[in-house]
């Protein structure tokens, strides 16, 4: 018993016991209740975490490898399946469905776990390029299926990973701007597009407007800092604009519909802004102690889409409202910092990496998928951490879990 890391037991267990309440309350008046599906994948999560937990990390690093090429396979090969909600995304085998790109988090983590602990800082430069393919390649699948929601994890656990490694932060800093500027301007260009049309003057307007602001903001670093070097990040964000500028016209129309609704949604409320409003109306309507198990007006008239997966925090929100909210928030905290404390006293860069990595797709999907249901975020669609309902993220999740085990008892 002195060997059971009780921190990790009682936060798992906490988020496994809401996650079965949540899908047993969104389909238990089904024709089919999937709450005995969750069950079989909550066993089998539970034997992929202690069998993942007996792993040789020495043995995992070496095959590191192998087992990126092989979830770069699967991506690839998913491309060819029928499509499932106009997504490229499942294979399904006898009425089961397995998400390759759930493994292909995973097989990255431990990819850039492997390819970051040998370098130092005097790497930084011939670093950042191999480790922008390892992460590129997967991420640039993902978005062909179109899955925007999971590509954007895989961008997260990179710049994570990267900071934690030894490296010069320039090189670092450009990849964040890049990312950064890009993002938001993907926004303004979307936005401008769906309410004027970009017209070449529009463009050119915006396009000056936009780069003589980055300019007085770089300028003014570069004076308080006395660092030149800044001048360099002012060049990738103007690039970055330009990148956003051409990202937009390529969009397909669902996509940026998506964009739009998440800065106005009262644009289409019954269409793209019909999903974040429901939610919305169910997260408030579910006020400080909830509406009791079972009781949920929007999930159980069926206002709310997609309550088992992508909006079941909106569930559990309505029907046990904030209390209910916060305890959940508390076994992620619990589980995501004892993650990080193990990474942090790991026995080698390998391991401590790997955790970090581990901790950090734990905690990017949680950001995104409550950011969604509460309308911070554009809709994307990401499972919750062992409460959405499925088994491709619930058997990762839960092996990186045991990975994280085998991390502490190497250490032991």
């Amino acid at each position: 018993m002195k060997k059971v890391d009780w921190i990790l037991a009682v936060s798992l267990c906490g988020l496994l016991i809401i996650g079965f309440l949540s899908v047993y309350s969104a389909s238990y008046n089904w024709t089919t209740p999937l709450w005995k599906k969750q069950v079989i994948w909550i066993i089998l999560g539970l034997l992929g975490m202690i069998a993942s937990s007996f792993i040789n990390l020495h043995t995992l690093k070496r095959n590191s490898l192998l087992i990126y090429i092989s979830s770069l396979l699967l991506l690839i090969a998913v491309l060819f399946m029928p499509p499932t909600r106009n997504i490229h995304a499942w294979f399904t085998i006898g009425g089961i469905s397995f998400q390759p790109s759930e493994l292909a988090k995973l097989a990255v983590i431990i990819m850039l776990a492997g390819c970051l602990c040998d370098k130092d800082e005097m790497d930084s430069r011939s670093l950042i390029l191999p480790t922008s393919i390892i992460c590129g390649i997967p991420t640039l699948l993902i978005i062909s299926q179109p899955d925007i929601g999971t590509s954007l994890s895989f961008i997260s656990i990179f710049f994570v990973m990267l900071y934690l490694a030894p490296i010069k932060k320039i090189p670092f800093l450009s990849l964040l701007v890049l990312i950064g500027t890009g993002g938001i301007c993907l926004l303004v260009f979307s936005l401008l597009k769906f309410e004027y049309g970009l017209s070449s003057s529009l463009v050119l307007l915006s396009l000056t407007s936009i780069i003589t602001f980055l300019f007085i903001i770089f300028a003014s670093l570069v004076y308080f800092t006395r660092n030149k070097k800044v001048w360099f990040l002012f060049i990738v964000s103007v690039f970055a604009v330009f990148l956003s500028l051409s990202a937009s016209c390529v969009l397909k129309p669902y996509q940026e519909k998506r964009l739009i609704v998440f800065l106005k949604p009262s644009i289409d409320p019954l269409g793209a802004g019909y999903n974040i409003t429901q939610s919305k109306i169910a997260i408030g309507g579910g006020g400080l102690k909830g509406m009791g198990f079972l009781k949920g007006a929007q999930s159980h008239l069926g206002f709310l889409p997609e309550r088992r997966t992508d909006f079941i925090f909106s569930v559990w929100a309505e029907e046990f409202g904030f209390v209910g909210s916060i305890t959940l928030l508390f076994f992620y905290g619990l589980l995501v910092f004892r993650g990080l404390e193990i990474a942090e006293k790991a026995s080698d860069k390998f391991s401590r990496l790997l955790g970090a990595g581990i901790s950090t797709m734990i905690a990017i999907s949680l950001f995104i998928n409550v950011g969604i249901t509460l309308s911070i975020l554009p809709a994307t669609g990401i499972p919750l951490p062992f409460v959405s309902y499925g088994g491709s993220s619930l058997l990762i999740n839960m092996t990186g879990v045991g990975l994280l085990l085998a991390i502490k008892r190497k250490k032991n």
